[in-house]
């Protein structure tokens, strides 16, 4: 029996998909723009954010003396954890693309991870990823995606610099458990997000009223928080972003 499915409007986005039926991964997306990284390869560090190289997709975000993002040493698939550490300050440990905004949530702009907290967040840690505007301290003005703050629990937001939305969702991570998380901005004025394939937080209806300029984005991924002992690990195994070319 095959393990893939192909649907000509998938999610209605208006783009063909072929996707794992039993996981709902993304597997040949048919979109105009797609970006994809497995995280494979002999490249285990990562740049900083003041020393951007060439050629090189990603920069981390270290906050902190001892928070770290690199790939993990021969992880099966590709695998990048971002690590929080005890220290009792502020600390950020995220992935993400040096604020380089090449990505637009006005043009449709999906985002799609699979990934596990290997260690849940405590304290005051959290979680974060998805689609940001320009990094900023506590989590960008504008962006789209999912938080997991101390607990587990699964959080869907949207943040426009004007208007702040959030849900809980139903669902509580387990430490290891990898799920696939994406958040669909096929439509602006009513951003969608799924895990697993499944539709979650669908009471609420998040609105982005970002101006195109506004809109512009980057992937990112990163573990938090503002002060005291909290840790938290995030292993992420891919990012997938499609959009529309206009």
């Amino acid at each position: 029996m095959s393990k893939t499915y192909g649907n000509y409007n998938w999610f209605n986005t208006g783009f063909p998909m072929v996707y794992d039926k039993a996981t709902a991964e993304s597997l040949i997306p048919m979109f105009p723009l797609v970006f994809y990284d497995d995280f494979i390869g002999a490249d285990i560090a990562f740049p900083s954010s003041t020393g951007a190289e060439a050629g090189c997709k990603w920069t981390k975000k270290i906050v902190g003396t001892t928070p770290t993002v690199a790939k993990t040493a021969n992880g099966v698939n590709g695998l990048v954890a971002c690590t929080l550490t005890t220290g009792a300050a502020t600390e950020d440990a995220a992935l993400y693309m040096n604020d380089q905004l090449t990505f637009s949530i006005a043009q449709g702009a999906i985002f799609e991870t699979r990934l596990a907290l290997t260690t849940i967040p405590t304290s005051l840690g959290i979680a974060s990823f998805g689609l940001w505007g320009a990094w900023a301290n506590g989590g960008s003005n504008y962006r789209v995606g999912f938080e997991v703050p101390a607990g587990g629990i699964v959080t869907c937001e949207e943040d426009d610099n004007a208007n702040d939305r959030s849900a809980a969702s139903t669902v509580t991570l387990v430490a290891g458990e990898y799920h696939i998380f994406r958040a669909d901005c096929t439509n602006q004025a009513d951003i969608k997000f799924y895990i697993d394939g499944a539709r979650v937080c669908s009471t609420t209806t998040f609105v982005n009223a970002a101006s195109a300029a506004n809109s512009k984005c980057q992937p990112h991924i990163g573990m938090y928080k503002s002060t005291g002992a909290g840790v938290g690990v995030i292993s992420v195994d891919y990012v997938k972003i499609f959009q529309d070319r206009s």
